[in-house]
């Protein structure tokens, strides 16, 4: 029994000795205060110029984008004009065949038409 209350009161006391350094050191010094507002200023800058950072980086990037748009409408303008020109080149490849069957048929009705004079003159 009197080991019962002596464990209880020293255990008690121990407790008591740990909480009230534990509270007393959480009460900051002036220095600590002051560090501690530094450091929130510090962060606040830090703050502002990522601000600004992102800012320009906003703008850069809608100019860049501007730039893009510009140069993807041109390279749509050039790719339906390359179109055009391979449909014209195609055209144009079909009526040079035409052509040249039209000049070997005109041809062969002239060599016709020579041996029809030929054999009119002969006889």
């Amino acid at each position: 029994m009197i080991y019962r209350t002596i464990l209880l009161s020293l255990f008690t006391g121990l407790f008591l000795l740990a909480a009230s350094t534990a509270s007393a050191q959480t009460a900051p010094t002036k220095d600590e205060e002051k560090r501690a507002k530094e450091i929130v200023k510090a962060k606040a800058v830090a703050d502002q110029v990522r601000l600004a950072e992102a800012k320009a980086l906003r703008s850069d990037t809608k100019a860049d984008a501007r730039v893009a748009e510009a140069n993807a409408k041109e390279a749509k303008r050039i790719d339906k004009e390359a179109s055009y020109a391979a449909k014209q080149a195609k055209r144009a490849a079909r009526m040079e065949a035409k052509a040249q069957r039209n000049r070997v048929e005109a041809d062969k009705q002239a060599k016709k038409a020579a041996k029809a004079t030929n054999k009119s003159n002969n006889n």
